[in-house]
């Protein structure tokens, strides 16, 4: 579930200078509160993949991005996400599991 959520916000996340997208950080137990405001990387689903592999049954997985203006994209600020990612990415993983 963590993983198709993880997928979800990728695709869902609008695109400029692709820093929202790369920073969707996964973390274990604790919230990471960085963000980087020149990354570009492609990597984020298989980082954010790694570190739910190791999670363990009844871990905590935070699934986050920091940027400044995550909030506005949320809430619609985006043409290319007027309804925001993390809340229709969740939406939608969760009706596959009902």
């Amino acid at each position: 579930i963590a993983g198709a959520m993880l997928q979800q916000v990728i695709l869902r996340s609008p695109v400029d200078s692709g820093a929202f997208r790369s920073n969707h950080r996964v973390t274990l137990k604790v919230i990471d509160k960085s963000f980087d405001k020149n990354s570009t990387g492609n990597d984020v689903l298989a980082k954010g993949m790694a570190t739910i592999l190791q999670a363990k049954l009844g871990t905590t997985i935070y699934l986050q991005n920091n940027s400044p203006y995550g909030i506005r994209l949320e809430r619609g600020w985006s043409k290319q996400a007027p309804l925001g990612i993390y809340s229709l990415s969740f939406q939608s993983v969760t009706s596959r599991y009902k």
